[in-house]
Formats: C-alpha cells, structure tokens, sequence
C-alpha cells in the first residue's frame, strides 16, 4: 500500500537543492515540499545516494531560487515536509555541511578531493580516504516524582527558549553514561532508570541526537551558570500557561527536543504549540 503522506514520485530521483543549512521549497497540495526540479548532470560536489527507504536522492549545491520556489532553513520545516522528504533532506544538508566545511585532509592538511558521489573525499597525498565525521550527542526528558519535565535554557538559545537538556557524548564512556553525567554536571540532577526513546540525525552541523528517559533521584536543581542558565521543573499546566503567555519559547517543530516535550505532554502538545505559533511567528524559528 502506498503510504498517502510519500509525495515523492514513485522511482525517480528527488533533487535537493542546498545551501548551507537552507533547502529549496515549492508549494504543494499537502503543504510545502522540496522543489520540483529535473536531476542535473553529474557534478562535482553533488552528492548522490539513497536514503533509508531505498529512495534515490541527488544533493546540489545551489543558491539560486526559480520562480515558484524559496529557500527556507531545514531545522525551520522539519515538521512541514512529507514524512519520506525529510530523511533525503536531513542527509543532502548534513553532507554539504560536511563538504564545505572540510576541504582539507585532517591527516596531513593538504586538499582532498570528494569522490564521485559526493559521500567521502580522497587524499592523494597521504592515500587516505576521509568520511563525514558524526558526533554523537544526548538529549534527556527528565521527570521526577510528580512527574513533572526538566526543562533548561542554555546561555547560547533564543530568549526564552526551554528545551530537555542535552550535550555531547565524550571519549570512553557510553551514551546512558553520557546522558547521567551532562544532567549532574549542568543541573546537578542525579538520575535513575534510563531508557533509550530514540534517534534523530541533527546535521546542525553534524551530530546525532540519541534521546533517553529519565527519573530524577531528587527535584533539586543547581545549575551550572555557564552552559545552562535557568532550569525549572514543570507541570502539563504550568507549561500550557508559560507558552500561551509568552514565557517560554518551545522547542523547534521537528526536533527530538519537541518530540521528548510531546511525549510526556500528550497528543494536546501539537494544538498548544500551533495556536502558539499562530500568534507568534517567532516560536517557529
């Protein structure tokens, strides 16, 4: 059975026209969806490929804009794009980022070429072949024991944005204990029973986010002052107020971050946060 929401052609190769972090968008029946435009010749600096569905994808790097179409950053339409567009344009950006932020061999500095297919690039010099580099990182819905969220600001987020506090996995050391220690570390919460919830490819630049579980030893929170600035424990009502007031910024549609919020809020969250974004374009950036 065809699923209703693939609004790409069955078999055909999907263009993905990047630049930077920004795709190019066309207007569709069912909303937006990446740009209808005929595969270019082959290229370098194209990356070709499939995603995890089978479907073929090419990856351009491009910054016009044809009429009909516009550019708009992929984090800003994570949620807006058809279910089988998203994993072809998480990777088309996560390579280009990839690509154009490392032209050099990390071994030994001289420049290295892409291969044909854009996925790696080769160094003549030193024979040694070079991958996109992913940096593992963890995000953590926390509750206690009123079943209350942890949500924190990081000093570098918009004002007022609160998320499920996050940070990346260090040499040595598994994720769950990576999960633990970032907690402890930025808000002084100890942790038990970690369960894995899920994945999602963050190439902003280039990490994966692995999302846990979590319940709190304790509902007492000391924040760090450097990467975490406030934290608060929340309740489904106390959430619904902040965002309705304007308090609080949610996270991205799209996100892991907004789909750990959902999880433990309910079916209710996607209404919350669209009236919301309704009334405030600034909660979609």
């Amino acid at each position: 059975m065809t699923d209703p929401t693939d609004r790409t052609p069955t078999g055909r190769t999907q263009v993905v026209s990047v630049d930077g972090d920004t795709i190019l968008l066309q207007d569709g029946e069912q909303g937006p969806e990446l740009a209808d435009v005929p595969p270019p010749p082959a290229a370098a600096g194209h990356v070709t490929g499939t995603d995890a569905q089978g479907r073929p994808y090419v990856a351009v790097p491009c910054d016009d804009v044809a009429p009909g179409t516009r550019r708009a950053r992929l984090i800003d339409v994570l949620d807006d794009l058809p279910p089988a567009q998203v994993g072809i344009a998480l990777r088309a950006v996560g390579f280009h980022q990839w690509a154009r932020a490392s032209p050099h061999c990390p071994q030994c500095g001289n420049p290295a070429d892409l291969r044909p297919d854009g996925r790696s690039r080769w160094c003549a010099n030193c024979a040694t072949e070079h991958y996109p580099r992913t940096d593992p990182a963890v995000m953590m819905s926390v509750t206690d024991d009123r079943d209350r969220l942890l949500l924190a600001r990081r000093a570098v987020a918009p004002p007022g944005r609160m998320s499920p506090p996050a940070g990346f996995v260090e040499p040595g050391e598994t994720a769950e204990e990576a999960a633990a220690r970032e907690l402890l570390e930025e808000v002084g919460v100890r942790t038990t029973d970690i369960t894995y919830v899920g994945s999602q490819p963050w190439p902003f630049p280039g990490s994966l986010m692995l999302a846990f579980a979590m319940r709190a030893s304790s509902p007492r929170i000391t924040v760090d002052g450097k990467e975490i600035v406030a934290a608060q424990w929340f309740t489904r009502g106390r959430l619904e107020a902040a965002i309705r007031a304007r308090a609080l910024v949610p996270p991205p549609p799209g996100s892991l971050a907004a789909t750990l919020v959902k999880r433990w809020y309910g079916p209710a969250y996607d209404t919350l946060t669209e009236h919301a974004a309704d009334s405030d374009p600034f909660l979609r950036n």
